[in-house]
Order: structure tokens, then sequence, then C-alpha cells
């Protein structure tokens, strides 16, 4: 891990200097809907759009492509309890990491890995068909694929659409927060930069309501229960 002070890793050990702390320090302690044995599921600052929900890795990296093998099934079947929640609630749904094995590739804005979770609605069409005429790409057959198809890029997007269909993207340097504006743009939202938007009501209704799919906050669960039913 650098020396380089992470948000994340200061919220997930308890610290109070943290982004999510400060703001919400007088509604919310905690804002883990899900803890499996390697990851947390959290609601994004910068909602966009109410249910936006992050998979975090508990241990430091800067990518998913770089998380051990043995925790890519782990990661896999949590995404999947995560979009079933997500389809059930909101409808369709997207996600998508910007994996930077560097600190000036950009993309991010947070130098911890983090798979995106965005609630998107089908009929706007398909997010991937701009990036495919932009960036060199490949497809995957499912998430646990990132490690193998991302390995010696030093950047990288990967997206998965509302299908469940995976691909990884050979961006390079990228705008900081690039695939939020692209979004937001495409729901007609200019809130797209997670560092302005301060105290969000969407946060904490996010919170409110699915924490009924994920159960009394935090939950902790291992590999067995996440291949579980997820609708209560």
């Amino acid at each position: 891990m650098s020396d380089r002070y992470c948000d994340l890793c200061d919220e997930f050990s308890g610290g109070t200097r943290n982004t999510f702390s400060r703001i919400y320090a007088h509604d919310s302690k905690r804002r883990i809907l899900l803890r499996s044995e390697e990851f947390v599921v959290i609601p994004s600052l910068g909602q966009i759009v109410e249910g936006y929900l992050l998979v975090v890795p508990t241990t430091h990296r800067t990518a998913l492509g770089d998380i051990p093998d043995e925790s890519l099934e782990e990661l896999r079947r949590l995404c999947g309890r995560v979009r079933a929640v997500l389809e059930c609630e909101y409808g369709s749904c997207i996600f998508f990491e910007h994996g930077t094995r560097l600190a000036d590739v950009g993309g991010c804005g947070v130098y911890h890995a983090h798979l995106h979770a965005f609630p998107f609605p089908s009929f706007l069409g398909d997010p991937v068909n701009s990036l495919r005429s932009k960036f060199p790409y490949r497809e995957l057959g499912d998430l646990s694929e990132i490690k193998r198809q991302t390995e010696g890029l030093a950047a990288y997007l990967f997206y998965q659409n509302s299908h469940a269909e995976s691909y990884v993207f050979e961006t390079g340097v990228l705008p900081s927060q690039y695939v939020r504006k692209l979004l937001a743009e495409a729901l007609n939202k200019d809130d797209w930069d997670w560092r302005t938007v301060g105290r969000e009501e969407q946060l904490l209704a996010t919170i409110s309501r699915l924490s009924n799919y994920f159960g009394i906050i935090p939950t902790s669960l291992g590999p067995k229960e996440l291949s579980s039913d997820t609708h209560r």
C-alpha cells in the first residue's frame, strides 16, 4: 500500500477524516450496506440517481484487475447479488470501473479500487456504443476474467451492460470521472462531480431503501451466503 492518504481506507477503519464522515456525521455513522469477506457495498457519494452503489475491496488496491485470483469469484457472486437487488428495486443497471495502476492516469478521482453499480434505464440505449467508437476494447466472459484481460495495462475501463455483457477498454489517460459525466449527460443531469454535491437526500434514501434487501447495516456474508437467494 502507498503512503498516500486514502479516503476509503480511513472510512473503513473507522476514521473521521474521510469525506463521508465529514458530510454525514449527524446522519449516519456508516454507509456499508453489505460486507463480504473481501468487499463492501456502499452508496456512492454523488448519487446522480438513487440506488447508485460501489463495490469496494476492503484491502487497498488501485484496480480490481489486481485483486488475488481467489477473490475474483467472490467479487463475481457479490456483483450478481447487487445486480439482482438493483434490478428488483430500480430496473436495469450497468457496472463500470476505471482501473488505474499509476497515480497520473486520471479517470476515477479516487485511488482505491471501486466498481460502480449504476441504475440506468435501458430505453436510453447502451453507453458502451460511444465507448466502442473511441477506444480499443475486448469482450470478457464475465467479471472474473478482469485480472487476465487487463494484465500489463496502466489504465483500463471495465464496463458491464444491462445484459451482464462485459468489456475492457484500453483508455489511457481519461478526464476525472469520465463515465460519471457521460451517464449524467445521458440523463440530462449536471451533478456528476461527487466532490461538489455535499449532503444528499438521495444517498440517505438509498441506504434506507436498500437496507431492506441487504439486511441490517452492516451485514457480513461469506461466499456461501452470497450465492443464496437475494430477495427477502
